[in-house]
């Protein structure tokens, strides 16, 4: 059923019905309930792409995220994603830009995020792991563009939705995980490359909880950077020195192949090889997964990620629907034995 033929039945203008499909008001509660009965008797839908070409709109969408080269490279796994599903709706007339910064540098992040606020963007798509310094950026916007968050939620921050894993859940089912994977008293070892990233901290005391209850065992908390390739080697023989008892290890980020490198060149060790888990499956750790010097890798699926926030900027755009306010991805856990070949 056209559009026309909605208006006809109903005994209303085009222009009336085109108001109730759209939301734009101005009709009479009659005249609505009248056209929406027949809509949903019909199974009407607008179509999308011929309201977009009439409209002749172009959406330049902002994508500000750490430096794609760093971490492992998870974040270039999110801007591919994301360029992806862009690709994926090249008639709606999406046109991505990437504003990239040093993860923990202020004056990086200040300076990427000053050029996307200039850049005049219909929405920003976001990476808000420096939590309180982007928290401060966006208060200085007034108005500010839809955003969308990614792979980090901003509690106590608006956002137009947020795509995401729940941090701590991640860091339990680690705990959990752990005891699975090296059984016995002992000291398990949790650790991220720097402090002051909320995702990395819940994930942090998402492990801890987990154990808290068990007497028997101990968990250290280290800091280990990643901008120093010899940090592991230094970072893990005071660790051994220290906990000679250590047990298992658990990288809050995609730097477990790191660590199981610094662990493949040692052959002594105290209480045996320690279980090493990880986050994130970036080559180098689905390499060290194949091979036995990663037991277990916990994803958050970052390709899902970008493709979720791409569809939400979609039906903001183009369908004028209300997106959903927070996405929860699961929490997927991988072993040699269950990754495709």
């Amino acid at each position: 059923m056209t559009i026309v033929e909605i208006a006809k039945r109903a005994g209303v203008s085009i222009g009336t019905v085109d108001r109730v499909v759209h939301g734009r008001g101005h009709v009479s509660e009659e005249k609505e309930r009248r056209i929406r009965e027949i809509i949903e008797a019909a199974g009407y839908q607008a179509n999308p792409l011929a309201r977009h070409l009439k409209r002749g709109e172009t959406f330049r969408i902002g994508v500000l995220l750490p430096e794609l080269e760093k971490e492992s490279r998870y974040w270039d796994l999110i801007w591919t994603a994301i360029r992806n599903a862009f690709d994926g709706l090249s008639a709606f007339s999406f046109n991505p830009e990437l504003f990239t910064y040093e993860r923990t540098n202020q004056r990086s992040l200040e300076s990427a995020f000053s050029t996307m606020a200039a850049a005049e963007c219909n929405a920003w798509v976001i990476a808000p792991v420096m939590q309180a310094e982007i928290a401060a950026l966006l208060d200085r916007i007034s108005p500010k563009p839809p955003v969308c968050f990614i792979d980090t939620a901003m509690p106590g921050l608006e956002a137009m939705t947020t795509v995401a894993q729940e941090p701590r859940k991640g860091g339990r089912v680690a705990g959990r995980l752990m005891e699975l994977l090296a059984p016995g008293a002992g000291t398990y070892a949790v650790v991220r490359p720097y402090l002051g990233a909320y995702n990395l901290n819940e994930r942090v005391k998402g492990f801890i909880d987990r154990l808290s209850f068990r007497k028997d065992i101990r968990v250290a908390d280290l800091v280990c950077p990643e901008t120093d390739p010899e940090e592991p080697a230094k970072t893990f023989a005071k660790a051994f020195a220290e906990y000679p008892d250590l047990r298992g290890i658990f990288a809050v980020t995609a730097f477990g192949h790191k660590i199981a490198s610094y662990l493949d060149a040692r052959s002594d060790f105290p209480a045996g090889r320690p279980a090493l888990i990880s986050y994130d499956l970036v080559e180098e750790n689905v390499r060290c997964l194949r091979s036995g010097s990663i037991d277990c890798i916990i994803s958050q699926r970052p390709e899902e990620q970008g493709r979720l926030a791409v569809h939400q900027l979609y039906r903001h755009f183009v369908l004028r629907e209300t997106p959903d306010a927070g996405i929860s991805m699961p929490i997927d856990v991988f072993f040699k034995e269950n990754l495709d070949e």
